[in-house]
């Protein structure tokens, strides 16, 4: 009779188990399918030239915690056609942060850029540094993290034949096949890592409001320095109550409002 009991409670308590996660399920699939919804109707919209109707449905998604690159690349567009480059740049490059690969995207951040007003030269960096850029941003973080366990499974391969051959002149070659692959797989590793770092770890930014004054501290009434328009790039350096230290990639460092820039 107890026994009974034991292995009626243990039914019912897979079966709770099993609805909480049948309904948590399809309420997961209910809400994907109607951002879907909200995202088609927004593409409508769209290209019926209501910009302004689409913007506020692409912002909608983004307000229940839903990133994705073609979303961000599409509210980019819009804020493009209403001629606003701040938020269009903006969200370009948080679509090209999630789709690096995309020409697309890349095109057309690089007109928004023509339309911007500030013109910002870098300073140079060491040929080191700008050759692992390049190299990094040839393929996405996970291109790079999958490109790198394939080549340690076969360099593990490699490994284990060495292991099994008995032929010394095989064994040479599998030994060194093996120890050329891992030291690949290694090259990919720091790529796929430098690439997360670059997404993650990044404390860019772009100016949104048309114009905005940049000062010597975090405070209205010290020195101007000088202005920045929208669509202007930077990396946040500190920040302070109301205010973020910023740096220009010409070196120029100063004070802004954080209510006229959002992160990347």
């Amino acid at each position: 009779m107890k026994l009974g009991k034991k292995i009626y409670s243990k039914v019912v308590y897979i079966s709770i188990v099993a609805l909480s996660i049948f309904c948590l399920v399809g309420t997961n699939v209910c809400a994907q399918t109607n951002y879907n919804s909200v995202f088609e109707n927004a593409n409508l919209q769209y290209s019926k030239g209501n910009y302004e109707k689409a913007i506020e449905l692409y912002e909608s998604i983004l307000k229940n915690n839903i990133e994705a690159g073609a979303l961000y690349f599409n509210l980019g567009n819009a804020y493009y056609k209403t001629n606003r480059i701040g938020l269009a740049v903006l969200n370009y490059e948080k679509a090209k942060k999630l789709l690096p690969d995309d020409e697309d995207i890349e095109t057309n951040l690089r007109l928004s850029n023509l339309k911007t007003e500030d013109k910002i030269d870098g300073s140079p960096n060491l040929f080191i540094v700008d050759w692992i850029n390049s190299v990094t941003g040839l393929m996405s973080e996970k291109s790079w993290s999958v490109i790198c366990i394939l080549i340690v499974c076969i360099s593990l391969l490699f490994f284990i034949f060495y292991f099994l051959s008995v032929n010394l002149l095989a064994k040479k070659t599998f030994f060194y096949t093996a120890l050329c692959s891992a030291i690949i797989a290694i090259s990919f590793f720091f790529f796929a890592q430098h690439k997360y770092s670059q997404i993650k770890n990044s404390n860019e930014a772009i100016i949104i409001s048309p114009v905005t004054t940049i000062n010597s501290s975090p405070a209205e009434k010290s020195t101007k320095l000088f202005i920045l328009h929208e669509g202007a790039k930077f990396t946040i350096t500190d920040e302070d109550n109301e205010w973020v230290e910023i740096k220009l990639a010409n070196g120029n460092v100063g004070w802004a409002p954080k209510k006229d820039i959002q992160k990347i």
